[in-house]
């Protein structure tokens, strides 16, 4: 009676335990490679970034101090890193894109930052981009909501 109750309990066990060995594994090995990337892109350690938001395998940093933003997206096959200035931006917008005749698609979400100059500086930062291959499925519509509150964390730090 004590053998069969073992044998299910340590299937149980395994069930279990995988999984959650390899969530923690992966999530763990993305900690590193954002702090990894932080500390390649601090341009000489001028910007001490700090970790604002982590979603879906996305990484927002700041530095307050400095105002650097860096965005870092791991879906892709290579980390996807974007610096921006927001000593040179007044405010930050999001915008998308749709296929013509397609209203209910969107096949860009990006972030606009304007130049406290009155001229649009040409920097955006791609959010989400239809015709990239993602690792794993990325819905452009929870992307678009993700981006937008992420804009509002950006226009505190400006």
């Amino acid at each position: 009676m004590d053998t069969p109750v073992i044998i299910i309990g340590l299937v149980l066990l395994a069930i279990v335990a995988f999984p959650l060995y390899f969530v923690v594994r992966a999530n763990q090995l993305d900690k590193n490679q954002i702090k990894t990337l932080f500390a390649q892109n601090s341009q000489d350690n001028k910007y001490q970034f700090e970790l604002i938001a982590t979603h879906n395998r996305k990484a927002l940093g700041i530095d307050s101090k400095k105002k650097g933003l860096l965005f870092i997206d791991f879906n892709l096959n290579e980390p996807y890193v974007s610096f921006q200035d927001l000593k040179e931006s007044e405010s930050c917008k999001v915008a998308t894109s749709s296929p013509q005749g397609k209203s209910n698609t969107l096949k860009k979400v990006e972030w606009f930052f304007m130049s406290k100059k009155g001229i649009p500086q040409s920097n955006t930062v791609l959010f989400h981009d239809a015709d990239n291959d993602y690792i794993v499925p990325v819905y452009a519509h929870e992307e678009l909501k993700l981006a937008q509150q992420w804009q509002e964390v950006i226009q505190k730090h400006l």
